[in-house]
C-alpha cells in the first residue's frame, strides 16, 4: 500500500544502489624539482646549441684563417685578372690603377682581404673611366668591368688639343684613335663644373639640330665658340669658303635654314663676306670683311621664311 512493487515483487526502497558508496583517497604527494619546468627547458636548449655551435663556430674560425692565409685565394699577376669595357685606357692602366702585382714578385692581393669599393675608386681616378664595377671569381681571380667617358667635342687647351665628354670632363686623346668633332673654345675650366655643364649642353643641341642639315647642305662645322653663353658662334666650311656665324642660343635649325635660304642671293654680290648674324628677328644681318658683329652691318637681308622671334 505505501510501496511500490516491480513484477517480480520486490521493493524498489529493498533494492541496492547501482553506485556502491566510495571512501575519498588519500592525496598522493607529488616530488617537485627545485628548478621550475620553464628554467630546466632554458639550460637544455643551451647545452644543446652549445654542443652544435662550439663545433660551427671552430669550424667556422678555422676557415676564416685558411681562406685569408691561403696562397690558393691570391691574386698574384696580371693573368689572374680580367678587365672588360675598355677601348681608350689601356688595361696596363687599369692594372696599375688596382695595384696588381707583377708576375713572380712573390707578393700577391688576397680575394677576400681586397676592400673592392676601394679600388673601384681608384679605377676612377683615371680620367676617362666613368664607371667601374669589380666582381670576385673564385678562387683567385678578379673581373673588372668599366664604362668609359664619352668624348663630345675637342677643345684647344693652352695650344694643346683635347677633348671633353658630355660633362665637361677634360680629357687626354688617346693614341691610335680617330674622331671626327668641331674645336671647341671659350671653355673655362677653372669656373664651376655646372657652368661648363651647361656650355657643353647648348653646343649639344645646336649639333642634334643641325648635324643633318649641315651635311646634306655641304657645310662642316669647323669651330665652336661657347665664351658668350647667350650666342653661340660657329665656324661653317664649305670647299673654300669659310663664314663666322652668330646663331643666339635658341632655334638653331630655324636660323641655320633662314642663313641657307639667303645664301645664294649674298653670293651673287660676289662681296667676301667676314660674318653672318642669325640672331635677328626675320632677317640676316651680314658683316662683310674687316668689321665684326658689333660695326655697323653693311646688308640686312630679309628672310623669305619668318624666323621666330629672339
Amino acid at each position: 500500500m505505501f510501496g511500490t512493487e516491480d513484477e517480480t515483487g520486490v521493493d524498489e526502497r529493498e533494492q541496492p544502489s547501482a553506485t556502491p558508496y566510495m571512501r575519498r583517497s588519500r592525496a598522493v604527494a607529488v616530488r617537485r624539482s627545485r628548478f621550475p619546468w620553464g628554467i630546466r627547458r632554458t639550460v637544455r636548449a643551451l647545452f644543446i646549441a652549445i654542443l652544435i655551435l662550439l663545433p660551427l663556430g671552430g669550424a667556422g674560425y678555422l676557415l676564416t684563417v685558411y681562406a685569408l692565409n691561403s696562397s690558393r685565394f691570391q691574386v698574384n699577376s696580371p693573368a689572374d685578372v680580367t678587365v672588360v669595357g675598355n677601348h681608350y685606357v689601356s688595361r696596363k692602366e687599369i692594372l696599375s690603377a688596382l695595384g696588381v702585382p707583377v708576375p713572380n714578385s712573390g707578393f700577391g692581393i688576397n680575394v677576400f682581404r681586397l676592400s673592392l669599393q676601394s679600388k673601384e675608386k681608384q679605377v676612377k681616378t683615371i680620367p676617362w673611366i666613368l664607371s667601374a664595377t669589380i666582381v670576385r671569381s673564385y678562387p683567385h681571380h678578379l673581373t673588372v668591368y668599366v664604362t668609359e667617358r664619352e668624348p663630345v667635342a675637342f677643345v684647344d687647351v693652352e695650344g694643346q688639343i683635347k677633348m671633353v665628354d658630355r660633362n665637361g670632363v677634360l680629357l687626354d686623346t688617346p693614341d691610335k684613335s680617330h674622331f671626327d668633332f668641331p674645336i671647341i673654345r671659350g671653355l673655362n675650366f677653372q669656373a664651376d663644373p655646372a657652368r661648363r655643364k651647361s656650355q657643353i649642353d647648348l653646343y649639344r643641341e645646336f649639333m642634334r639640330e643641325t648635324s643633318d642639315k649641315m651635311s646634306r647642305s655641304g657645310w662642316i662645322v669647323s669651330e665652336i665658340n661657347l665664351s658668350d653663353p647667350a650666342d653661340l658662334q660657329a665656324l661653317l666650311v664649305q670647299g673654300q669658303e669659310t663664314l663666322l656665324v652668330y646663331f643666339g642660343d635658341r632655334d638653331f635649325l630655324g636660323r641655320f635654314e633662314n642663313f641657307l635660304t639667303v645664301l645664294p642671293e649674298l653670293r651673287k654680290t660676289n662681296a667676301r663676306i667676314s660674318s653672318v648674324d642669325l640672331r635677328y628677328s626675320n632677317q640676316v644681318v651680314v658683316n662683310p670683311e674687316g668689321q665684326g658683329s658689333g660695326a655697323p652691318p653693311a646688308t640686312k637681308t630679309s628672310t623669305a621664311r619668318k624666323a621666330k622671334k629672339t
